[in-house]
């Protein structure tokens, strides 16, 4: 899948056969890995709320796979949103606000290892 079978709309993406995938604030990023639309919610300065599951993953028919794992240490810290995704080889990477780079399981959106980058 390519990003010509879809655009994105503010907090919505849009399919070319019509179809429309919602979320609760607007889309930073998407990245297509394993046939799957990975979406990174632009959560920083957006909310006063703490929301740091802000990494899903959706199919080609807009179904929500999954969204990204709670990491309930960083939870403990506070406002610790995703601010960026990546491939890295095979790999899912996802970097937050605290300075932890995480490798995400595409599959399920567990997280595989999380590392202290600052």
């Amino acid at each position: 899948m390519n990003t010509e079978n879809y655009h994105i709309d503010e907090k919505k993406i849009v399919f070319e056969k019509g179809l429309t995938v919602e979320f609760d604030f607007p889309i930073k990023e998407t990245l297509v890995f394993n046939d799957k639309i990975i979406v990174l919610l632009d959560i920083v300065g957006t909310t006063n709320t703490k929301y740091n599951q802000n990494v899903f993953a959706i199919d080609r028919n807009g179904k929500i796979l999954w969204q990204i794992e709670r990491t309930e240490n960083l939870d403990a810290i506070g406002y610790c949103p995703f601010i960026s995704i990546e491939m890295d080889n095979l790999n899912l990477v996802s970097f937050n606000w605290c300075g932890y780079k995480f490798i995400i399981d595409p599959k399920t959106g567990e997280v595989i290892e999380r590392i202290f980058t600052k």
